[in-house]
């Protein structure tokens, strides 16, 4: 018994004298300085066994190249590189849905095949807001300016929700001669469009509940209107729940299996991380915008009238991925892929839902999978 209790002693002092190393760690990775190598080696080995992935994501935020273009009409994009574009390897650009912002993104390890340019949408995070008139086509002369700015030639966009729009305007107005492959990940829809395949809006269903349906011919060319001019109390609500109360606002939004990859290590995981910055950082006041622009913009632009662009002139190839149970999702993507998007894969993956797609190892399959396919049809170029 002495003996074990010497041990204990010695293992309790031990992980106290770690604690304080990691604390010290935390500390050093936020100010930006370079820790002592003897510290450094220990995080490393920290990391290896799932200890301090909130340093990690602190190191890797501070890793990235983040950057803001000013455009011609006075606005601010906010975007940032992970990886390095001297290394000319394929580009992505991945496009963030509502409430979130390019933070949305960011996983353990930098890309090893190609390199990520994330953008802060108009109206979120570090951008400005847009003007009463702007567009998806309006975003995609943005992106243009981006891409001129940052000398890629060519780039392969992936958005996800809210972003999968944007994805297919940006490819519908570039062209196939910058745009190589466009894939959209749980992507939303006309919800305008007068099909009568048309899906009901999501955002319908909570809030009309069952007259949702019954009421969907009138949803688009009424109430929503209705809610952009008199509704400031509904996006004030949204924006206090994604601000203050994010992390339940997440929770509930979330599946079973979604909330055991939020808790995977005691919550220490990057899956966790990634969705509360992104979101925190999407609505927090900044002196570019105000604090609800960019869920404003996203809600006019899905409900309040049709596309300004055509999804079924796309040049490149379209990858549309859903997910088995993307509740909001799924009848969306599977309207895009049958009406706006015809010619479009289609790819559901069975037992996840709309945000588990995010998680950081899902993600970069399917990232590697819209590679491979944009390089089959000779993308090389950065």
């Amino acid at each position: 018994f002495g003996s074990s209790h010497v041990a204990f002693g010695r293992a309790a002092s031990s992980r106290r004298q770690a604690r304080e190393r990691i604390a010290l760690a935390k500390s050093v990775a936020r100010s930006g300085a370079r820790m002592p190598a003897e510290d450094e080696r220990m995080v490393v080995n920290l990391l290896e066994d799932g200890i301090t992935n909130e340093v990690l994501w602190q190191r890797r935020k501070d890793s990235l190249m983040v950057g803001s273009l000013m455009l011609p009409d006075g606005r601010a994009l906010s975007y940032h590189i992970d990886g390095d574009l001297a290394l000319r390897k394929p580009v992505v650009l991945l496009i963030h849905g509502m409430l979130n912002s390019r933070l949305l993104w960011l996983a353990e390890e930098p890309p090893s095949r190609c390199t990520y340019i994330s953008v802060d949408r108009p109206g979120y995070a570090d951008s400005s807001c847009p003007g009463p008139n702007y567009g998806y086509t309006a975003f995609a002369r943005d992106i243009e300016a981006l891409l001129d700015h940052l000398g890629v030639e060519e780039t392969i966009v992936i958005g996800h929700s809210t972003g999968g729009p944007y994805a297919l305007a940006v490819a519908s107005a570039l062209g196939a001669q910058r745009v190589a492959c466009v894939a959209c990940l749980c992507g939303d829809t006309e919800y305008a469009n007068p099909s009568s395949e048309t899906p009901v809006d999501p955002v319908a269903k909570d809030l009309l509940c069952c007259l949702a349906r019954p009421l969907r011919r009138y949803w688009c060319w009424c109430l929503v209107p209705m809610l952009l001019r008199f509704g400031c109390l509904f996006f004030w609500i949204m924006r206090r729940l994604a601000a203050q109360r994010t992390q339940g606002f997440l929770w509930a939004l979330m599946t079973t299996e979604e909330r055991a990859m939020w808790e995977d290590r005691g919550g220490d995981n990057f899956f966790r991380y990634s969705l509360v910055e992104s979101m925190r950082n999407s609505v927090l006041p900044t002196p570019a915008r105000g604090a609800a622009g960019g869920i404003v913009t996203d809600f006019r632009l899905e409900r309040a009238g049709r596309f300004d662009f055509d999804p079924s002139g796309i040049e490149c190839r379209v990858i549309l991925w859903s997910c088995e149970n993307d509740a909001p999702c799924l009848a969306p993507t599977i309207f895009n892929h049958t009406t706006l998007c015809p010619g479009s894969e289609l790819h559901i993956l069975p037992g996840l839902g709309h945000l588990a797609m995010l998680r950081p190892d899902v993600l970069q399959q399917l990232i590697d999978r819209t590679l491979e396919v944009a390089c089959r049809t000779g993308f090389t170029k950065p």
